[in-house]
């Protein structure tokens, strides 16, 4: 193999090896936890989570923003104070209680706690 060849093969290599990364890099680790429907995700594969999100995002057009979803489940405060797994049981807990409060909404057939339907819309903005 020429020196050429080599040094254009390994930088594509390189390249190709490194992308699948670039996309994790893009969003907030804190803003990945928000949008995580963690007892959804037990009953639905990712595609499910999506769907159930974009349909979400058509019925509740005032929600379909990533900022205002992202508020909406969280303050500014709590995700700058609180840890991944904090706000992941914040929600979690936040969750319980729309189901206890009768706080639900109907997504592609499944019913859902609002908080949970916001965590699967903001899902299909960050992971189309």
């Amino acid at each position: 193999m020429e020196r050429r060849s080599f040094v254009k093969l390994s930088a594509f290599t390189a390249l190709a090896l490194s992308l699948p990364f670039a996309e994790s890099c893009s969003t907030n680790p804190k803003e990945k936890a928000i949008a995580q429907p963690l007892l959804f995700s037990h009953l639905a594969d990712v595609k499910g989570i999506r769907e159930a999100g974009v349909d979400y995002r058509k019925t509740h057009k005032a929600e379909d923003d990533q900022q205002k979803l992202s508020v909406l489940l969280l303050s500014d405060a709590d995700k700058a104070s609180l840890s991944i797994d904090e706000i992941q049981a914040r929600l979690d807990k936040q969750v319980t209680a729309d189901f206890k409060a009768g706080n639900t909404v109907v997504v592609k057939g499944w019913v859902m706690a609002v908080t949970e339907a916001r965590q699967c819309a903001l899902f299909s903005i960050i992971k189309p």
